[in-house]
């Protein structure tokens, strides 16, 4: 009895590492990608991720709160995260990063020259510099390649901010992520005059998945802009009974009366898409 526990011991612990490193194989030779829209209360946190590689879209405002969402879907062994894009530097949208930088190696920062004085922002420029990560400024043109052929582009803004602006909503990057024959539009939290600008571009923001700019405040997704996007489903990420009034009834009843299916966040948790690179599509499911 005393050399078949010696015998089990040793196995049981083989075929634990012989699980971690098959699913280690099976992640990073997977075509199929995941977009999930984190519930993070009133902010923005979006993981795009495709195997073993991830992209961070914003971080919400709570560090804890992000990180255990990133444990629900980031593999425990994977401690890298390749890109994290930050749309604006408001609270809601860089708060938890930091816990991010102290938990993962973050290869790329995809950012705006847009900065405030908050002592949130402050830090997280430290992070950045500390963990030597390469900065790439977040303007129209900018691409990042997935392993799949997968694009992500941002189409906004034009040209390059110029630091501490008066309206930080309104240098929100603006990005297309496409997908076989699905593309989702990420408007951070750019208001309806900006949209405007978008549209005299004459830029083609037609999306299957709208993330609604600014937690569905009545100051975006103007009807206009909603035409022309004509999307089949629109995510909305905001707090639960939030002092906001998001998202605004307005914007909601526009969206309904053109036939958009709503998802809210403080209403189903988290909003996660799969994709299927055999079906060259993606797929709801919500968590």
């Amino acid at each position: 009895m005393p050399n078949r526990k010696l015998i089990y011991g040793p196995l049981l612990f083989f075929f634990a590492v012989s699980v971690i490193l098959g699913t280690a194989v099976f992640f990073s030779r997977s075509q199929d990608m995941k977009v999930v829209f984190f519930d993070v209360g009133q902010g923005d946190a979006i993981l795009i991720s495709q195997g073993s590689n991830q992209l961070l879209v914003d971080s919400g405002k709570s560090g804890q709160i992000l990180l255990e969402k990133l444990g629900k879907y980031i593999p425990f062994w994977d401690r890298k995260i390749e890109a994290v894009l930050m749309t604006h530097p408001d609270q809601d949208h860089i708060g938890g990063f930091a816990e991010v930088f102290k938990s993962y190696d973050v290869g790329m920062v995809i950012r705006t020259n847009a900065e405030n004085d908050s002592q949130t922002f402050k830090a997280l420029e430290e992070y950045i510099v500390k963990e030597g990560s390469s900065v790439v400024e977040g303007k129209i043109g900018t691409k990042i390649i997935f392993p799949n052929g997968s694009e992500m582009e941002i189409v906004y803004p034009f040209s390059s901010i110029l630091g501490n602006s008066k309206d930080t909503n309104d240098s929100s990057i603006v990005s297309i992520l496409e997908f076989g024959e699905t593309k989702f539009l990420l408007m951070g939290d750019l208001t309806s005059e900006k949209e405007e600008e978008i549209l005299r571009k004459t830029i083609d923001v037609s999306a299957d998945i709208l993330k609604v700019g600014h937690h569905g405040s009545k100051y975006s997704t103007s009807e206009k802009f909603l035409e022309k996007v004509s999307p089949r489903n629109a995510v909305i990420s905001a707090g639960r009974n939030n002092s906001y009034g998001h998202p605004a009834l307005e914007i909601l009843e526009r969206m309904k009366k053109s036939g958009v299916e709503i998802f809210r966040t403080d209403e189903i948790g988290d909003i996660s898409y799969g994709c299927d690179d055999q079906r060259n599509d993606c797929q709801l499911s919500v968590r």
